[in-house]
């Protein structure tokens, strides 16, 4: 069974956005990136600027263990803050990352052939869909787990192997699924606080 962690509630929560289906919160930090950090390192940082709150301290002193998110990892994490209210929504945008992810770095054989028109009508329709558009020349789009530096190339391996357009598309659906539990059970994102203007 998951343990649960708490995040301390009343005064100074301004800087929560949601906490379902994501925990998604402003960071107090002078960064540029958004920052995904673990529940258990954001619940104590969350308790360390809670402190520091009601003592008149800047938070932005100390910051959690965190990845730090750029370029296609971004604009994924712009697309779960801009469907904030909306589960499936959000579990779209994880799929229409991974089927990004799979055109640029995990060849197939079903890439290699005329089925990758299909692929990209499928980015075309979730995009539209999602009123998304990634900037060109990004690489990752997938927003990182701790369980990925057991096996880095997992989600590659997984691709390369996969022969029809079907078991294509369906298992990036798994694979995105998956991804998207994981992120909602256990990671917090914290974007800069001069994107606020996005929620307005």
């Amino acid at each position: 069974m998951d343990r649960v962690i708490a995040f301390p509630g009343g005064p100074g929560r301004e800087h929560v956005i949601t906490d379902q289906p994501m925990r998604l919160r402003w960071g107090p930090w002078r960064v540029s990136r958004v920052i995904q950090a673990h529940v258990g390192a954001a619940a104590v940082y969350e308790d360390f600027r809670a402190d520091c709150l009601r003592a008149g301290r800047d938070p932005s002193a100390q910051m959690p263990p965190h990845f730090s998110l750029e370029g296609g990892l971004q604009d994924t994490a712009l697309a779960l803050l801009r469907h904030r209210a909306d589960a499936q929504a959000q579990a779209r945008v994880c799929y229409l990352a991974a089927l990004l992810e799979a055109l640029l770095n995990a060849p197939s054989p079903v890439l290699r052939s005329d089925l990758i028109r299909r692929v990209y009508q499928e980015v075309e329709r979730l995009s539209a869909q999602l009123s998304l558009r990634w900037r060109g020349g990004e690489s990752r789009f997938i927003p990182p787990v701790n369980q990925d530096a057991a096996d880095p190339r997992r989600f590659e391996r997984t691709v390369a192997s996969l022969a029809t357009l079907r078991e294509f598309l369906e298992t990036i659906q798994a694979l995105s699924q998956e991804r998207y539990q994981i992120l909602s059970r256990d990671y917090v994102f914290y974007y800069p606080p001069r994107l606020r203007h996005l929620l307005s």
